[in-house]
């Protein structure tokens, strides 16, 4: 809003206070009271509180003389009265008829405002609606924490020896980057690493976990468990190439012509998902990046809530803030991000043509993102194959079998349709696909143990399964195991 807006709406009393709005007809006696407005908006989000008005935003002609004073007192409050200087977050508008004070949240919370020498929690408030109050003990502890988190890959590492850095190397080798610590933001002037370093070196003690859930929720058992330890580029790589084995794709049909190819999830929300978590994590906390797969959706979760106060809806518009800098400069230099601050705006646009939208879920400690399984609602054990009728009449035999209808099939009611190589495949063949797919080399009894089926039933999925190509055996008598075969696995 313009303050030429603000001014004739405020001469018409047409503004109310609000989280962002305040009226004070007077700098009261106590001056810390007024000192605690300003600290209310620093602390909590940007604002203006009008001086020179009634309660209900009527300009006060017989405040004008008291103006100079009031900009006397305000001008020398933000150089001293506070925890710091503010004069970058405050800004004064005088003129005639309008006296108004800007400020925008700062970037290191807490401020107070000063009450003789040291830390004044007394003096730290927030702004709740259309006043302020004291901000509680655990709120202070969340605004230092925050502080903490945003610094941290800055500071210097108790790690200084034998750091080694072979896979961030060979990636800036691709990109025909020298490695230069100094230019990538690792070290100091003196040669001193940060922390920045640690989590980019092969000596990062963070790890990835993945878990493969076995149906929809967590009262079933895992398809598998994975963990991947080292540089924080290669727990990236490793964990997109894992997620993309989950990653099926389907064939829609929409004419005899027409063939489009559709993901179970978006690769390119993936993507933006997972370099967010890493690019973005508050790395203060011990917390692990976390991904569960279900059936339905694939839940992304990262330590530590959005940085600089902002919110997803601050994100969707295209705001921005870094909590990790030079680990976004390293991840920029090797082509990993854009460094535009799209990657929620990307996630969003690639589910643009699908009915459940990406979840971003936020709390002071976690950042979690869902992305759903555009292929769960379309599956149905008892509907093999998802033949259209009118697409099947307009077919030769030949085309017919080449794209695996059968005459036993069943056709639906629908424009749409949906074929693969896994015609014949139910849904526990599936998780014998997708167990070996995960987790490498199985015996027959590993799966059957899995399963829970009988010796004869499990020996009998095997059989076909071998003989549609999907997977393949080798050893002799117990020591046989089962394996993806490499044109499924792709």
């Amino acid at each position: 809003m313009n303050n030429i807006l603000i001014s004739f709406l405020l001469l018409n009393g047409l503004v109310m206070e609000s989280q962002t709005v305040e009226y004070k007809s007077d700098i009261p006696t106590k001056h810390n009271l007024f000192k605690a407005e300003i600290v209310a908006f620093l602390n909590t989000n940007n604002g203006t509180i009008f001086l020179g008005v009634d309660d209900d935003g009527i300009f006060l002609p017989e405040k004008v003389d008291q103006y100079k004073q009031w900009e006397s007192w305000i001008s020398d409050w933000i150089h001293s009265a506070f925890s710091v200087p503010v004069q970058k977050f405050v800004t004064l508008e005088v003129s005639a008829q309008n006296f108004a004070i800007h400020i925008k949240q700062g970037d290191k919370p807490p401020y107070y405002y000063k009450d003789g020498e040291g830390f004044n929690s007394k003096g730290i408030y927030i702004r709740n609606g259309s006043s302020k109050r004291r901000a509680t003990d655990d709120e202070v502890r969340r605004m230092l924490k925050a502080q903490v988190a945003n610094e941290f890959e800055s500071e210097l590492s108790i790690i200084q020896e034998s750091l080694t850095f072979h896979y961030l190397q060979d990636k800036l080798l691709d990109n025909n980057i020298v490695f230069d610590p100094k230019g990538l933001r690792l070290q100091n002037v003196d040669n001193q690493y940060n922390n920045g370093a640690i989590l980019l070196s092969e000596q990062n003690s963070r790890v990835t976990k993945i878990a493969v859930v076995d149906g929809i929720d967590m009262s079933v058992d895992f398809l598998a468990k994975k963990k991947f330890n080292g540089s924080l580029i290669k727990q990236i790589d490793m964990t997109l190439e894992y997620i993309s084995l989950l990653n099926d794709t389907k064939v829609f049909f929409t004419g005899a012509a027409a063939r489009v190819e559709h993901e179970s999830y978006p690769s390119k929300a993936i993507r933006e998902a997972v370099i967010n978590a890493y690019a973005h994590r508050d790395y203060s906390l011990s917390a692990d990046i976390k991904i569960e797969v279900y059936d339905d959706r694939m839940e992304i979760f990262s330590a530590g809530g959005l940085p600089d106060g902002l919110s997803i809806a601050d994100i969707k518009e295209g705001i921005s803030a870094q909590r990790n800098p030079n680990i976004v400069h390293v991840l920029d230099k090797i082509n990993y991000n854009e460094n535009f601050a799209t990657g929620i705006r990307r996630i969003l646009a690639s589910y643009k043509d699908f009915d459940k939208e990406p979840r971003f879920i936020v709390t002071p400690n976690q950042f979690k993102v869902v992305l759903y399984n555009r292929h769960y609602a379309l599956i149905d054990d008892d509907k093999q194959g998802w033949i259209n009728n009118n697409l099947k009449k307009n077919l030769s035999e030949a085309e017919q079998l080449e794209l695996g209808f059968t005459a036993q099939d069943n056709p639906l009611e629908s424009d749409i349709v949906i074929t693969n190589t896994k015609q014949y495949v139910d849904a526990n063949d599936e998780k014998i696909i997708k167990i070996l797919t995960l987790n490498g080399d199985k015996s027959r009894q590993e799966i059957q143990d899995y399963l829970q089926e009988s010796k004869t039933k499990i020996h009998q999925r095997l059989t076909k399964l071998i003989g549609l190509k999907l997977i393949d055996k080798r050893g002799q008598s117990r020591a046989i195991v089962y394996f993806v075969n490499a044109n499924e696995r792709k």
